[in-house]
C-alpha cells in the first residue's frame, strides 16, 4: 500500500466516527407553505449518509439541502432501512431517494434516476495480514476456498452472487455484521461500496483490517424518483448541472471522499 493511500485514509478518519441508525424522521427548519420534499435516506453508509451526535450528516445530506434550496422546497428526511427505499418511493411515502444508490437495470425498471453525480464501484475489505493474497482484486475472490461476505440486496451482493459460482457467500444485514465476521475470521473478504469500505478500513485499521484498492466494478450513483415525477426529475438534473458547471460538485465530493479523484478519472 502506498503512502498516498494511508494519507487519504487518515484524512477520511478525521471526518468519521462511530455511527448508529434508527427509523426516524428529521425535518429541516423551513418556511411554512413551501412545497415539501420527503427525502428517503439510510444512515449506515459513511461518509455518504450517517448519524453523528444525533444528527444525520454526510455527502447526501449536503445534496439534499442544496436541492431543497434550489427548488424552494421545505425538506425532511425519512430514515428507512435500505430494502424499504424503493417500496417507500413507489408508495408515495418519500419523493426522492438520496442514499448513495447505484444505478442498476433492475432499479431503472422500477424508478427513474437523475443524472449520476459520482462514479464508484465495489472493493473488498480484508485482514491486513492477507492483503497480498487479494491484491489483484476481483479474480482473487472467485477461488472456491475464499469465503466472501456481502450486504444483502446491494450491488456488491449482486456482483458476487452472479460471478462466484464456487465457494461460500454469506449475506449480512449491514456492514457492521460483515466487519464483525471478518474480524472473527468467519469470512476472508467483505465486499461493499468503495467509499464505505475505505472508511471501514480506516476505522478498523488498528484491529488489522485494510481495503483492497483495486475497484472490482464501475458503477454510477444517482438520486431515484418515481417515473411520473418529471418535475422533480427535471429540477434535480438542473440543480446537478448548476453545481457541476460551477465546480462545486467536485469540491463537495472530495470534501467527504478525499481519495475519490485518485481512484477514478472523472468523465
Amino acid at each position: 500500500m502506498t503512502r498516498t493511500f494511508f494519507t487519504s485514509i487518515l484524512f477520511i478518519s478525521l471526518f468519521c466516527a462511530g455511527c448508529t441508525s434508527s427509523q426516524t424522521t428529521t425535518t429541516n427548519a423551513g418556511i411554512s407553505g413551501r412545497q415539501s420534499l420527503k427525502v428517503g435516506i439510510t444512515t449506515n453508509a459513511r461518509p455518504m449518509a450517517y448519524r453523528e451526535n444525533g444528527h444525520i450528516t454526510g455527502l447526501e445530506v449536503e445534496f439534499a439541502k442544496g436541492l431543497a434550496e434550489y427548488g424552494n422546497r421545505q425538506f425532511r428526511f425519512v430514515e428507512l432501512p435500505w430494502k424499504e427505499q424503493i417500496p417507500a418511493l413507489l408508495d408515495g411515502k418519500i419523493d426522492i431517494i438520496m442514499s448513495a444508490m447505484t444505478i442498476t437495470p433492475a432499479r431503472k425498471y422500477q424508478i427513474s434516476f437523475a443524472n449520476p453525480y459520482m462514479v464508484t464501484g465495489q472493493v473488498s475489505l480484508v485482514r491486513l495480514a492477507e492483503l497480498n493474497r487479494f491484491s489483484d482484486g476481483f479474480t482473487d475472490l472467485l477461488s472456491p476456498v475464499v469465503r466472501v461476505g456481502t450486504v444483502m440486496a446491494t450491488t456488491g451482493d449482486l456482483l458476487i452472487v452472479q460471478n462466484k459460482s464456487n465457494g461460500k457467500i454469506i449475506h449480512y444485514k449491514n456492514a457492521a455484521e460483515g466487519v464483525r465476521a471478518l474480524l472473527d475470521k468467519k469470512i476472508d473478504a467483505f465486499v461493499y461500496d468503495l467509499p464505505m469500505n475505505f472508511y471501514l478500513g480506516a476505522r478498523y485499521a488498528g484491529q488489522g483490517l485494510a481495503p483492497v484498492t483495486v475497484p472490482m466494478s464501475k458503477e454510477y450513483i444517482a438520486w431515484g424518483m418515481r417515473n411520473n415525477d418529471t418535475k422533480l426529475l427535471s429540477q434535480a438534473n438542473a440543480y446537478l448541472k448548476e453545481i457541476q458547471n460551477s465546480g462545486r460538485l467536485q469540491k463537495m465530493i472530495t470534501h467527504w471522499v478525499p481519495f475519490y479523484k485518485t481512484i477514478y478519472n472523472r468523465e
